[in-house]
């Protein structure tokens, strides 16, 4: 239905621990593997949302892609096709009517048919403009509306015509949900009702998340689950989830330690997966209050920071620096060598920009964000100290993720380090990042160019036009500088050599929802 199930492994015996305490237990049957019941995944955050409309976060994505299913499905690694998930099929019947055809046996795991009526009950929570109901209303404002054809048809009608907005629909803040979940008036988490092969079971804050194979999946003759359960235990530091892969305490080891690599590799229970990445890291401005409302001043820091050492540093030297806030891979993506211009590490260069923001040498003082855990905090005194070398002293503040978004929503920082990912829609970036007045635009941009030319690339019919307006806006944020793009880090996950049927994507999007360990 969705994707092919990645990785032909071999099997491994490993004993240990799962997530939640206690003793292991296997499921096994006279003609088939025996198979390790809980699948223990170590990341690096904690989820901090469970109503997927609500935020867009990678670590909370991965964990609905167990209980929650969309109305189709972007396959990053396979040129963003879109494939069938929710809906059988679909099709563009003019420029502004899109129309999905839905399969007939789905349900929720609370035993409720899945129809048009959820996808329509869904789509229009969505595109509320309430930020205490959705999050992703910004993404849909083409949308003017949404109704059911019939129990399994829907029509979607917008202002005109959009190349995105069909991705849009591939993303988990837009899984379906169940009306019939949010009108009862017992059920006090509605959102937690999904279709897909499991069920939330604990979520136990600071230590681990729990799912449960769902007891009747509706597609389980076709893409059943099998581990009994998943479990992402949350372990911040790095070196912490190599040693748990090790020992046993979990199977798969998402983002190891640059350092602990070579042990892993000789490893002979485990395997070690690199490819290149996608997900971008970088130190942004809140451009709306001084000091960084000074472009000069921006552009004086975006030459002080030297994004090689920063690599050899935080990532072995395993990543690529860049200049585009765009995502590298992303259609239209400009390289350092296309960008018209930028600002790169020059230190001499640096110090004469900050002359011209008008600043001396050591007046001006600035705090930057940081999150607690990797590469956050490896990153923040480099940035510190390369910053003290053209007269700039930095104050580092450090707090969790979840409440580093709070203040950057609310406007409160001066600079913060964070990353950024997309998949097809190049507008995902240039309307949630950059976009006026847009939830998780944390630079706190108003940028009238800025969006003129996002809608244009949003809503633009010919593609070499389209083409040339996302590069010229790639250029723009060059020397806008609303943030300073530092690198994209090869993808290098660890994990038992029993592991199979995980989909692993080169921007951290993972599904586990098949994957399993084989003893």
């Amino acid at each position: 239905m969705k994707k092919a199930l990645s990785f032909a492994l071999v099997l491994l015996l490993v004993t240990g621990l799962f997530a939640g305490g206690g003793k292991e237990e296997t499921s096994s049957s006279s003609t088939g593997p025996v198979i390790k019941s809980n699948l223990v995944i170590g990341v690096a955050q904690e989820i901090n949302e469970q109503n997927p409309m609500m935020q867009n976060d990678q670590i909370n994505n991965n964990c609905f892609a167990l209980t929650h299913e969309r109305i189709i499905f972007v396959d990053g690694n396979n040129g963003y096709e879109i494939k069938p998930e929710i809906a059988e099929s679909w099709e563009w019947t003019d420029d502004t009517h899109l129309v999905f055809h839905l399969r007939k046996n789905i349900h929720f795991n609370n035993g409720t048919p899945l129809t048009a009526e959820d996808v329509v009950f869904t789509y229009n929570r969505a595109r509320t403009n309430d930020a205490n109901v959705s999050k992703v209303s910004g993404t849909l404002t083409l949308i003017e509306d949404v109704k059911a054809l019939d129990d399994y048809t829907v029509e979607i009608t917008t202002s005109e015509y959009s190349n995105e907005l069909i991705y849009s629909f591939g993303a988990y803040p837009l899984a379906i949900q169940s009306k019939a979940a949010y009108e009862d008036p017992n059920n006090k988490e509605p959102w937690l009702v999904g279709s897909g092969p499991y069920v939330f079971k604990e979520w136990k804050e600071g230590q681990y998340v729990t799912f449960s194979k769902a007891p009747d999946y509706w597609n389980a003759a076709e893409e059943p689950a099998v581990a009994e359960e998943i479990t992402f235990k949350f372990l911040l530091e790095a070196s912490q989830r190599a040693i748990a892969l090790q020992n046993g305490e979990i199977d798969v080891c998402i983002d190891p330690p640059t350092t602990d690599l070579q042990f892993l590799e000789k490893d002979k229970n485990i395997e070690v997966y690199t490819r290149a990445g996608t997900r971008l890291f970088y130190m942004g401005f809140n451009v709306s209050k001084a000091p960084f409302d000074n472009q000069k001043l921006r552009q004086a820091v975006s030459c002080a920071i030297d994004k090689e050492t920063i690599i050899d540093i935080v990532l072995d030297g395993r990543g690529q620096w860049q200049t585009s806030v765009l995502n590298r891979g992303a259609w239209s993506f400009l390289d350092n060598d296309e960008v018209e211009g930028g600002y790169a590490y020059d230190v001499e260069r640096a110090k004469a920009l900050l002359a011209e923001a008008g600043y001396k040498p050591g007046e001006l003082t600035v705090e930057l964000v940081a999150a607690t855990d990797d590469p956050y905090k490896t990153i923040a005194p480099i940035i510190q100290a390369n910053l003290k070398e053209i007269g700039i002293n930095v104050t580092i503040k450090s707090m969790d993720q979840a409440t580093l978004k709070v203040e950057c929503a609310n406007g409160h920082q001066q600079m913060f380090l964070w990353r950024w990912n997309i998949g097809a829609r190049v507008d995902e970036t240039y309307r949630e990042l950059f976009y006026t007045d847009f939830p998780t635009n944390y630079h706190q941009l108003s940028d009238a160019y800025v969006d003129e030319m996002a809608d244009k690339v949003l809503t633009e019919k010919d593609q070499d036009l389209r083409l040339q307006y996302s590069q010229e806006l790639q250029n723009y944020f060059v020397e806008l500088v609303p943030q300073v793009p530092l690198y994209v880090p090869d993808l290098v996950i660890a994990y038992n050599k029993g592991l199979k049927g995980a989909y692993i994507n080169g921007g951290g999007a993972h599904d586990w929802s098949h994957a399993y360990v084989e003893k």
